[in-house]
C-alpha cells in the first residue's frame, strides 16, 4: 500500500512540475515579437540620414529590427553609444528619441514645444520626444511628462 501512495505521489510531482516548466517556458515577453540584430546598413535611408544628420560621428551599440511593429509603429530600435535610444518606423522615420537624461537635439523638437518648454519650464530640457498618433509626448530633465498635440500645442501633463 505504502509503494502505491509512493508512485501517486512521484507522478502528482511529475505532472506538477511538467505543467510548471511547460508554463515557464515563454519569454516574459508575450507579445510575439522577436527581433534581429542588424548593421547599420539594413537601416532605411531616412533613419540613416537621420542618425548622421543629428548625432554625427556617435557610432550604434546595437540596432535591432523587430519582427512585429510596436504599438507606436517602430520596427527598428538603434542604441548609441553615448546612450541615446531612438525608435523607427518601418519607412524609418523616427518614432521615439530618448537621451537618457541627456537633451534630444533641438533640431528634431518642433519650434511650438521648445517655445512653450523655453517659456514655462526655464532651465529643462527635453530627454525624451515620442510621436503618437494625436501628436507628441515629451518628458523633461525635471521627469515632468508633458503631452502636445500634432501642431505643438500644449494638452496636458501627463501623470
Amino acid at each position: 500500500m505504502k509503494s502505491i501512495r509512493n508512485l501517486l505521489a512521484t507522478a502528482f510531482l511529475a505532472s506538477i512540475t511538467a505543467i510548471l516548466l511547460v508554463s515557464c517556458s515563454n519569454d516574459d515577453n508575450n507579445d510575439g515579437n522577436t527581433s534581429t540584430v542588424i548593421e547599420f546598413s539594413a537601416l532605411p535611408e531616412n533613419a540613416r540620414t537621420f542618425l548622421t544628420t543629428h548625432f554625427p560621428g556617435v557610432e550604434s551599440r546595437m540596432i535591432k529590427q523587430n519582427a512585429i511593429a510596436d504599438d507606436d509603429g517602430s520596427i527598428y530600435d538603434v542604441y548609441l553609444t553615448n546612450g541615446f535610444e531612438i525608435d523607427f518606423d518601418s519607412n524609418g522615420n523616427w518614432t521615439d528619441v530618448d537621451g537618457n537624461t541627456q537633451a534630444v537635439p533641438t533640431a528634431i523638437v518642433p519650434e511650438a514645444i521648445t517655445t512653450y518648454v523655453t517659456a514655462n519650464y526655464a532651465g529643462q530640457t527635453i530627454n525624451t520626444i515620442e510621436i503618437e498618433r494625436t501628436g507628441y509626448d515629451i518628458e523633461l530633465s525635471n521627469g515632468l511628462d508633458l503631452v502636445f498635440d500634432s501642431q505643438g500645442q500644449f494638452i496636458r501633463i501627463d501623470s
